[in-house]
C-alpha cells in the first residue's frame, strides 16, 4: 500500500509528497484507518516504527474535516509526552504534516520560560503538545483548560511511568472530558502499562509492531539484575576492568548522565584528562 491510497484529505497527501513519504510502515499501515474510524487505540510499537505519523496523520485529517472555532487556551488535542526532545519532534512533525491546512498546535515543556507558550495557548491552539509537568503549571495558572479536548494521545507510556509521571497523568484524566477519543502508545505492555491502558481507553483496537532486532556479529550480549540504589557501584566495577577502553552509557536523564561522569572521575575511572562526556539533551531523538 502506497500513502496515496489511504483516506487522508489532499492537503495532507501534498505534505507527504512534499516531505518524500510515499509507503507508510508497518504500523502506519494499521494504526492510520483505525483512528479515522473512531476507535481507540493500543499501539504497542518502539521508537524508529514511526508511530508518531500513525497518530500525527489521521488526528490532522479528523481535526481538519470538522474544524471549529478557536477557543483560547483550550486545545481540541492532547498529546501528552515523557520529555522534551520527544514533545519538540512531534511538534515538528506535525508542522510538516500540516502545511497545507489551517490548523494551529503548540507544544510546551519544562525548563524554558513560560511566556510565549502561554501566549501561544491564549490565541487558541487545534493541538497541544506537552510534557506533564509544564501541562499542570499552567493549568494551575488557570492558563490553560482541558475541557474541549477531543483527542487524547499519551505517548511513550512505559517511559512514563519509568520516569515518575503516573501521579501527574492520574492528575490530568479527570480534567478531561469524559467522552473522548483516545490513543495510547508504549513499547512494552508491564503489568503497570496494561493498567494504566486499561484505565484510558475504551473497547480499544490493538497495533502490535516488534521491529527484527539485529546485532553485529562481533558484539556480546548480557544482563544483569541488580537493585536501583546499586547499578552506580555495578558500572564502577565493571569499568574498572581495562578491557573496558571505550564505553557507550545511556541514560534516561540528563542530570543522571552527567552524574555518572562526575562518579567515574571521583573514582579514578577516568581522569580529567581523559576523554569523557555527556551528550544528554545534546541529540534530537529521531
Amino acid at each position: 500500500m502506497k500513502f496515496s491510497e489511504m483516506p487522508l484529505m489532499a492537503p495532507i497527501q501534498r505534505a507527504l509528497v512534499d516531505a518524500g513519504y510515499e509507503t507508510p510502515t508497518p504500523i502506519q499501515e494499521q494504526a492510520i484507518p483505525l483512528i479515522l474510524a473512531g476507535h481507540d487505540l493500543l499501539g504497542v510499537a518502539q521508537t524508529g516504527t514511526g508511530k508518531t505519523a500513525a497518530f500525527c496523520l489521521p488526528i490532522l485529517h479528523l481535526l481538519a474535516a470538522h474544524n471549529v472555532r478557536k477557543e483560547p487556551k483550550c486545545p481540541r488535542v492532547l498529546i501528552l509526552t515523557p520529555t522534551r526532545e520527544l514533545a519538540i519532534q512531534i511538534h515538528q512533525n506535525l508542522l510538516t504534516y500540516s502545511g497545507h491546512l489551517k490548523l494551529k498546535h503548540a507544544v510546551i515543556y519544562g525548563g524554558v520560560g513560560q511566556g510565549n507558550q502561554a501566549r501561544d495557548l491564549s490565541n487558541g491552539v487545534d493541538i497541544l503538545v506537552a510534557t506533564p509537568g509544564r501541562l499542570m503549571d499552567l493549568f494551575s495558572q488557570k492558563l490553560l483548560s482541558l475541557h474541549m479536548v477531543e483527542i487524547f494521545v499519551l505517548d511513550e507510556a512505559d517511559r512514563m511511568l519509568d520516569m515518575g509521571f503516573i501521579q501527574d497523568i492520574q492528575r490530568i484524566l479527570p480534567l478531561l472530558p469524559e467522552r473522548r477519543h483516545n490513543l495510547f502508545f508504549s513499547a512494552t505492555m508491564a503489568r503497570e502499562v496494561q493498567k494504566l491502558a486499561s484505565g484510558i481507553l475504551s473497547d480499544p483496537k490493538k497495533v502490535e509492531v516488534t521491529p527484527q532486532a539485529t546485532t553485529a556479529e562481533k558484539i556480546d550480549q548480557a544482563v544483569m539484575f541488580v537493585e536501583k540504589p546499586r547499578k552506580l557501584e555495578l558500572l564502577v566495577h565493571l569499568l574498572s576492568d581495562p578491557a573496558y577502553s571505550r564505553v557507550l552509557v545511556f541514560m534516561s536523564m540528563k542530570h543522571g548522565a552527567n552524574r555518572i561522569v562526575e562518579k567515574l572521575l571521583k573514582n579514578g575511572i577516568i581522569a580529567a584528562g581523559m576523554m569523557a562526556s555527556s551528550l544528554a539533551g545534546s541529540i534530537t531523538e529521531l
